[in-house]
């Protein structure tokens, strides 16, 4: 599950450092390798190798292989939702277990009071994260800490 407290795991954190990084190179169109992300980010190469693996079995990055192979984008960076990214990592991601596809084996589910409430908070998060994406996050980075604009960016806020 992704969320503890609404709070990104370490691999989704991996994921979206890993896809921003791609976004900044898509316009050289430079591969990216998971030894050099690895460096520059200090991140465990291991475990980044295996989210750059999931990331391309789900469709959105792609693959290169030889000796200047790497990883690019598979589509646009505004077409790549940031809940795309965190299923992509994490597969489906409910806020409480009884809306899983399984129903998490609650036992409260055939007396729960939360459960409808829950539904309306967990198309929220989505419709949320859904309307986020590479591209916003790129605006986000380069307003914020390169032109010292204004925090979000309308795109998101409007949201």
């Amino acid at each position: 599950m992704v969320w503890f407290m609404l709070r990104f795991n370490k691999k989704v954190e991996y994921a979206i450092i890993a896809l921003m990084e791609m976004v900044k190179q898509n316009s050289s169109g430079e591969l990216v390798t998971a030894k050099s992300l690895a460096r520059q980010y200090q991140i465990p190469q291991e475990i980044l190798g295996k989210v750059l693996q999931l990331l391309t079995r789900r469709g959105l990055l792609v693959s290169v292989q030889g000796v200047k192979g790497g990883y690019t984008l598979a589509s646009s960076p505004n077409r790549i939702s940031l809940w795309r990214v965190v299923e992509a990592v994490d597969g489906p991601t409910t806020v409480v277990p009884c809306l899983s596809a399984d129903m998490g084996g609650c036992d409260q589910y055939d007396r729960c009071n939360i459960r409808t409430p829950m539904e309306v908070i967990q198309d929220q998060l989505q419709s949320f994260f859904s309307g986020i994406t590479l591209s916003d996050l790129q605006t986000i980075y380069t307003d914020q800490f390169k032109n010292k604009r204004s925090y979000p960016p309308a795109s998101i806020a409007d949201s």
